[in-house]
């Protein structure tokens, strides 16, 4: 079935429609485009007329608050995609309940936050924050370090983030589980349910939390689970903040329990000038920024070009949401 040609008022970044225009007009030449281009607020006979918007990477964070409160006042928006693969924000919750499509792009930012990933096993296995101090002080101080090669690694959560960290760490040489909420039995490493985390846990070097958070995920980085982490382990999270009991994760820190940690998202973001991590020489902290590369966000918005294609021509959306 394809749709009737009637207007298709999409709601985009000035960003976005500059460079994707053309591609997009060619998905659906039926395209009417609304630009987020300032803060300036809209009318509301055109935030009326959008029924499609795209929350798009070179938005996040900067004009995040202007997209957001124009989508939440389109009251005939039919279909948003995002660029991110987390769907955890009250936005979406509420947008699914008014009856309105999402589709994200999952997939599309594994390989830089698995990269990001790397990154921090290399930093913390080397300590290159002391190094760099030395550096600072015009200092050369030689020292040994550990290499990954021979480590064991636990990646939490099987998603595309997840399965790319794991086909790195094969890679580096690592002795790779992982933990998903339901093993499939095709996975490329030993898997294990989130109902023996603490099995997979006890055995590693280096824990991955790749999850997506939900009410059963929330916190299921507790205390007591860093109480099964191997002595010395170090902890790094890429997926939310809110899978962590940060307060917990602090303490093992602090008290040597946990030797090191590379963490991106935090339970509340921007990280407080006051928390302690900041001033911890074993903690590597990123602003919630693994996945910002132009290439992750390029493969966001062909997904999201593609997607309007199926949509013209009235065929099943790629990666669509459910409540």
């Amino acid at each position: 079935m394809v749709h009737d040609a009637e207007p298709h008022v999409m709601f985009v970044s000035d960003t976005v429609w500059h460079r994707y225009g053309a591609d997009l007009l060619l998905a659906d030449p039926t395209i009417e485009p609304v630009l987020l281009t300032s803060a300036e607020p809209f009318a509301e006979k055109t935030l009326d007329q959008i029924t499609t918007a795209f929350f798009s990477g070179d938005v996040w964070p900067a004009r995040t608050r202007e997209m957001m409160i124009s989508i939440l006042k389109a009251k005939n928006l039919e279909w948003l995609h995002t660029f991110s693969a987390g769907v955890d924000s009250p936005v979406f919750q509420t947008m699914l309940e008014r009856g309105v499509r999402i589709t994200n792009s999952a997939g599309a930012s594994s390989s830089s936050i698995a990269q990001t990933v790397v990154m921090y096993m290399l930093a913390l296995s080397r300590n290159l924050p002391e190094w760099q101090r030395a550096q600072e002080r015009h200092e050369w101080q030689q020292r040994s370090f550990q290499e990954l090669s021979g480590a064991t690694i636990a990646v939490v959560g099987l998603g595309a983030i997840g399965q790319e960290v794991v086909r790195l760490s094969q890679a580096l040489d690592m002795n790779v589980i992982a933990c998903r909420r339901t093993p499939h039995g095709d996975e490329p490493c030993p898997t294990y349910s989130l109902a023996q985390l603490h099995v997979v846990l006890h055995d590693a070097d280096w824990i991955v939390i790749a999850l997506p958070l939900n009410a059963d995920t929330r916190h299921i980085i507790n205390a007591e689970m860093i109480a099964k982490m191997k002595p010395g382990a170090c902890f790094i999270n890429v997926g939310r903040g809110e899978l962590v009991d940060e307060q917990a994760l602090v303490s093992a820190l602090q008290t040597g329990h946990l030797g090191g940690a590379g963490l991106d998202v935090f339970e509340v973001e921007p990280l407080p000038t006051q928390s302690a991590l900041w001033d911890m020489p074993n903690v590597i902290i990123t602003p919630h920024n693994s996945a910002t590369t132009p290439q992750s966000h390029h493969r966001a918005a062909l997904i999201f070009i593609d997607n309007v294609a199926r949509h013209a021509k009235g065929l099943a959306l790629r990666n669509e949401i459910t409540l």
